[in-house]
């Protein structure tokens, strides 16, 4: 990331850092963020409001089992003070990301509306609000996405995820796919519901044509 190669880039045009650290942990480590984001001069920077994804994370979430291997309780500590810990190094606005989980499992309450608004009320930070991850998380809660996303502190987001998922093995997923009409819908509904939203961005792995297609649509809805 500190390549002559990324410089060169970043002089052409704006980054925004989205990092893949993982907030829920006690061993966060706030130097890389602090660098990459003086690197990138990004406006704000992101991170997931997860767990670490170690192999008995991830066999945890894989196999459902219903007690946390990290208790609410300690989750929600963890989180407030590491965020408040990256807050006293930058002075950029610091975004939690609303994560996708599609089955139950002893860490269901990190998608939580309310855990996640604890989180920024505790903090006054912001909500990098993931629309493909609120459609898999609000299946997997058997609610409505409308109604989940409603209980989301929307007044706080500065940032919109959007991508396309999918039904894979019974289950919601988020695989990145193109975005379907129902996708763009969802869009339009919940823009006007956030007033500081400063940044849509695009996730999508998939051919290059499928890319500039559904960039071209984004810019429309974005520019009326």
């Amino acid at each position: 990331m500190g390549s002559d190669w990324l410089h060169e880039c970043l002089q052409r045009q704006k980054a925004l850092l989205h990092c893949n650290d993982s907030l829920v942990q006690s061993s966060f480590d706030p130097s890389n963020i602090v660098e990459l984001a003086h690197i990138t001069r990004t406006e704000w920077v992101s991170l997931h409001l997860d767990v670490p994804r170690t192999r008995l994370f991830n066999y945890w979430k894989r196999s459902g089992i219903p007690f946390p291997i990290i208790s609410q309780g300690r989750g929600r500590k963890l989180a407030v003070d590491n965020v408040r810990l990256l807050q006293q190094y930058l002075p950029i606005p610091v975004a939690i990301e609303n994560q996708a989980y599609h089955r139950r499992c002893g860490h269901d309450y990190l998608v939580k509306s309310d855990f996640i608004s604890s989180i920024i009320e505790a903090t006054n930070c912001w909500l990098l609000l993931d629309l493909g991850h609120a459609r898999v998380s609000a299946a997997m809660l058997d609610t409505s996405e409308q109604e989940y996303i409603a209980s989301l502190p929307l007044d706080r987001v500065i940032e919109i995820h959007i991508s396309g998922p999918e039904s894979y093995r019974g289950r919601l997923r988020d695989v990145h796919g193109p975005l379907k009409a129902k996708d763009y819908h969802l869009l339009q509904h919940i823009l006007p519901q956030c007033p500081q939203c400063r940044a849509v961005t695009l996730e999508y792995y998939g051919p290059a044509a499928q890319l500039e297609k559904q960039l071209h649509e984004l810019r429309r809805i974005l520019e009326k």
